[in-house]
């Protein structure tokens, strides 16, 4: 019985033994484990190498963007001069516009002026002696209409007004053609009939 008891107890020295092994065992496993790992890290760390040679390959294959930048440096100054000719014409066509509407609004203003300010002395004076001028005294009223013969044997007449008293003054009322069809109620209208209407005297 002694002797079963000895077989089935191994000694330390047995122990160690198979402790020992057991640690080779493992410490090989791990390090085979770490050296499959770096085997599968180490593309990753390679991979850069190329990716820094792609400078090298953009330089030779040049990618459209780069073509375009290109292009417009080398056309630039094409590029400048059609900008600055259609600024230029844009400019020119604004200033025409707004020197043509200035123009117009200043003969306008100019022929309001000159339609406001008419009076039967100052009408004589731009446009000569009338065809017939009669005045008629409807009380306390004057009443004095000035008739022009136009180029196209057409007559126009003027109508103006004032009180009798002697220090008041003329009022143009109205301008119409002989027959009485016919107004000519604004200053353009007017001028455009009587030109000599748009004078300075």
């Amino acid at each position: 019985m002694g002797e079963t008891k000895q077989k089935e107890r191994p000694s330390s020295s047995e122990l160690a033994r198979t402790a020992v092994a057991e640690r080779q065992a493992e410490a090989k496993e791990i390090a085979e484990f770490l050296a499959g790992r770096t085997a599968a890290e180490s593309p990753k760390h390679a991979q850069p190498a190329p990716m820094a040679s792609l400078p090298e390959i953009a330089r030779h294959e040049s990618s459209p963007v780069a073509e375009f930048v290109e292009f417009l440096k080398q056309t630039k100054r094409v590029w400048l001069i059609v900008v600055g000719a259609i600024f230029g014409l844009i400019m020119l066509v604004t200033l025409a516009q707004r020197a043509f509407e200035w123009a117009n609004k200043s003969r306008v203003r100019r022929q309001e002026q000159a339609v406001a300010s008419v009076t039967p002395e100052r009408l004589i004076a731009r446009c000569g002696q009338p065809a017939e001028d009669l005045t008629k005294d409807l009380d306390p009223i004057l009443m004095r209409t000035m008739t022009y013969r136009t180029g196209t044997n057409e007559s126009l007449i003027f109508a103006f007004s004032r009180m009798a008293e002697e220090k008041s003054d003329w009022v143009f009322l109205t301008m119409k053609d002989e027959s009485g069809a016919q107004s000519y109620e604004t200053p353009e209208a007017q001028v455009a009939a009587m030109p000599c209407l748009d004078s300075k005297k």
